[in-house]
């Protein structure tokens, strides 16, 4: 070992100057800049926790989106499958008013035809028997034979 020369007061010194070194650094430097790191990791996890928050919510208002459109949906078909219920009955309504108004104006109809056929025969009797007497009347002026007779009689029913 005669070939190195170690000197044990620069080692020494050296070895201060490297602990000196080591404290400096590691409290100027290494300690703020890991505090640094903290502080940096501590804002990506919350924002990690942020997104996360944010993506659970999301997930919850759709959730609630889809049911609230499911019931929407529902009341949808119950409100259009009333309408058409509520329609059907007011249809069916409209028909037995219909039909009922139909038989009171057939009935009517019915009644007044009556009337007026009964009218009518009345006329008609009145005309056949003012007719009938205009015949006799003919016949008795006339003192005329069978054959006179048959001929006005058969005039008189032509003209009826």
């Amino acid at each position: 070992m005669e070939g190195l020369n170690i000197d044990w007061k620069i080692l020494i010194g050296q070895l201060i100057n490297f602990a000196i070194l080591f404290f400096v650094l590691k409290s100027f430097v290494y300690a703020p800049f890991l505090g640094l790191m903290k502080k940096r990791r501590d804002q990506i996890e919350d924002g990690i926790n942020k997104s996360k928050e944010a993506e659970e919510n999301l997930n919850k208002i759709r959730e609630v989106k889809e049911k609230a459109d499911k019931e929407n949906e529902e009341k949808k078909k119950k409100i259009i499958l009333d309408a058409e219920r509520q329609g059907k009955e007011k249809i069916s309504e409209a028909i037995l008013l219909a039909e009922k108004e139909r038989e009171s104006l057939l009935l009517k109809a019915q009644k007044e035809a009556e009337e007026i056929k009964e009218k009518e025969k009345e006329k008609m009797e009145k005309i056949v028997i003012d007719s009938s007497f205009v015949l006799a009347e003919k016949i008795l002026k006339e003192n005329i034979d069978q054959e006179k007779n048959k001929k006005v009689t058969e005039e008189f029913l032509k003209s009826i």
